[in-house]
């Protein structure tokens, strides 16, 4: 009888384990935001200066992992930004638990927002997403009573930013031929890395989610160094070696193949989960970046010229690729 009465308890805890584990999941609403503002102004195609300004703004702001002064000036400017660039503007947010890792032990409120360019009534053709968030502690940092104080992330977190903002602009200027999306994403320097991502690949699955899932995607983080060398990994040549092999064209189309090399190895980032979700996609990232997690990740180590070339690479992805169903 005992063991009979186990068997029986068994499948009941077991269901009450997985319920409080939904319980604990952030829920993957996905709500609508009004555009509004005035697009800002500036030359045709990708500035250089204009996405310097952009990274300079983040920076002086100040540090933006969850309680920094910068965060929540950021969070504004990145909503500012696509509500008067985009078609269609939307927000995630959410409370997230984290268990292990940097921050353990807390919850953290988070957002990621989403936008949308080009023609409506189709599921992207093409996303481009980065993290906005930046490291809470320089925990990689060479000396060691600086390891507890928080990095700028001037190139991991507020490059890819930087490049993001500018193309928005650029985009709204020329709406591209076929539906883009850009996703601004939380969470990826804490804990167990990638919330942010994790969550929006999860509300893909979902009714309203399904309107955002992109035939592709390109995941773009620490592409500001002064010494760029922007490289993929193994993840992205398994599962999208045709989108890496545009890039690439791209870039020598634009002779700016100096700034673009082979795979390196394998990466955590965001294309993680957006890959694991079906979705083709990619990383660009200066994985060599040696100021990553330092005090030393400032604009002093970082340069315009990098971030126009990705971002002219971006742009020349989004032009050249062919119309979405709506425009053939």
């Amino acid at each position: 009888m005992p063991g009979l009465l186990r068997n029986l308890r068994g499948p009941a805890v077991r269901a009450l384990a997985a319920a409080r584990l939904r319980l604990r999941q952030p829920r993957t609403v996905i709500a609508s935001v009004p555009a509004r503002g005035e697009p800002p102004a500036g030359p045709p195609g990708f500035d250089a200066g204009l996405a310097w300004e952009l990274l300079l703004r983040q920076c002086a702001s100040g540090p933006r992992h969850p309680g920094g002064a910068g965060r929540a000036p950021t969070r504004r400017l990145i909503l500012d930004r696509m509500r008067a660039c985009a078609a269609e503007v939307a927000v995630q947010d959410w409370w997230q638990p984290v268990d292990r890792g940097t921050g353990a032990g807390r919850r953290y409120p988070m957002t990621n927002v989403l936008a949308r360019f080009g023609p409506a009534g189709h599921p992207p053709d093409l996303l481009l997403a980065t993290h906005w968030d930046t490291r809470p502690v320089a925990d990689a940092d060479p000396v060691a009573a600086r390891r507890g104080e928080p990095p700028a992330g001037a190139n991991d977190g507020g490059s890819g930013v930087a490049v993001l903002l500018e193309l928005a602009r650029v985009l709204r200027a020329e709406p591209p031929p076929r539906a883009v999306a850009l996703a601004f994403l939380d969470g990826e320097d804490l804990g167990e890395h990638c919330y942010g991502g994790r969550l929006f690949a999860r509300s893909l699955r979902s009714p309203e989610g399904a309107r955002w899932r992109p035939r592709r995607a390109v995941v773009i983080d620490m592409v500001g160094g002064a010494e760029l060398r922007c490289t993929t990994d193994a993840v992205s040549v398994a599962n999208a070696p045709g989108l890496w092999h545009e890039v690439h064209e791209h870039a020598a189309a634009l002779g700016l193949e100096r700034y673009f090399h082979g795979p390196r190895g394998r990466v955590t980032d965001d294309h993680v989960p957006l890959a694991r979700a079906g979705v083709p996609s990619i990383v660009l990232i200066d994985g060599g970046y040696p100021y990553r997690h330092t005090v030393d990740d400032t604009v002093a180590r970082c340069s315009a010229d990098s971030l126009a070339a990705v971002g002219r690479v971006l742009e020349g992805l989004v032009r050249a690729a062919a119309p979405s169903p709506a425009a053939r």
